[in-house]
């Protein structure tokens, strides 16, 4: 499985490197859980000093564009604005999309060559209703492997009541969307199941699985903070590359660069594309 080069020596394919780090993280066990039920999830994929930050950032977000000033705990004003646009917000969010757990299940899903789509937070209060059943791949159709996929981490502690994640185990083999109030009701659809875990997990979901969220029923809110991957040829959601700095640049590794679109060729003007961006990546990802 391994290529050897002019030099003499040998290099490690894209797939020995993604199951090497599958092996070494231990996540053997989940890569079956994906392809088998969709979904997976890791504990404790985040230290809790990340996840209370988190959380500061995302509250602080929220406020600014509700106008209102919520507490984690006990809000019980209604509904309140996302938090979007968060990897640039504070590097907190630069250190969770290069988490390794993440980072090696959705290689795995995704190819070594994909791309940082959105870092979004669904701020969730009693009151708003269930967040219907539907898959990430919205805009494209479905295939398997995915083209998107999506890791949704846990800033508070999932339970169902408390709008914990939904999810129907096993759809990603049917590789359509629900249809209709039955299907696409978290509560109606007899398949779906809550997803509890404590905060600082993550459920690391394929593109093609059917998933959503339950009514949260009782005061504080439910925070999260789901970070899309998609393969470098799909449009992302926020303006990731164009809005990535210098300074983001030289504090992060250069694989950074690379999950953060910088060092994609395509995208360009009248100067034309710089192909020696993609000979470099070439020999990166083969």
């Amino acid at each position: 499985m391994s290529e050897t080069i002019d030099q003499g020596k040998t290099e490690t394919t894209s797939r020995e490197q993604v199951f090497g780090e599958i092996r070494r993280l231990n996540l053997e066990a989940h890569v079956i859980e994906l392809e088998e039920q969709g979904f997976t999830v890791v504990q404790n994929a985040i230290p809790m000093n990340m996840v209370e930050k988190m959380r500061d950032v995302i509250l602080k977000q929220t406020a600014d564009k509700s106008d209102k000033l919520p507490n984690l705990e006990t809000w019980d004003g209604g509904t309140l604005r996302e938090g979007c646009y968060l990897l640039f917000e504070d590097p907190v969010f630069e250190e969770l999309v290069q988490n390794e757990y993440t980072i090696a299940l959705m290689q795995y899903l995704l190819g070594r060559s994909m791309v940082l789509s959105t870092v979004y937070s669904h701020v969730r209060a009693k009151g708003d209703p269930a967040l219907p059943l539907h898959t990430d791949q919205w805009t494209l159709q479905l295939s398997n492997p995915p083209s998107v996929s999506v890791a949704n981490y846990a800033l508070v502690d999932y339970e169902r009541d408390k709008g914990a994640f939904a999810v129907v185990p096993g759809s990603n083999q049917w590789l359509r969307r629900p249809v209709g109030k039955v299907e696409s009701d978290v509560y109606a659809n007899r398949d779906c199941v809550p997803l509890e875990m404590k905060a600082g997990s993550v459920v690391v979901t394929a593109g093609n699985c059917w998933h959503g969220a339950y009514e949260r029923k009782v005061p504080g809110l439910r925070l999260n903070a789901a970070v899309v991957y998609c393969r470098s040829y799909i449009r992302t959601q926020e303006l990731i590359r164009e809005g990535v700095t210098q300074d983001m640049l030289d504090r992060n590794p250069p694989s950074f660069a690379d999950l953060v679109g910088v060092n994609n060729f395509l995208g360009f003007g009248r100067e034309g594309p710089d192909f020696t961006k993609a000979k470099a990546l070439h020999g990166r990802w083969d």
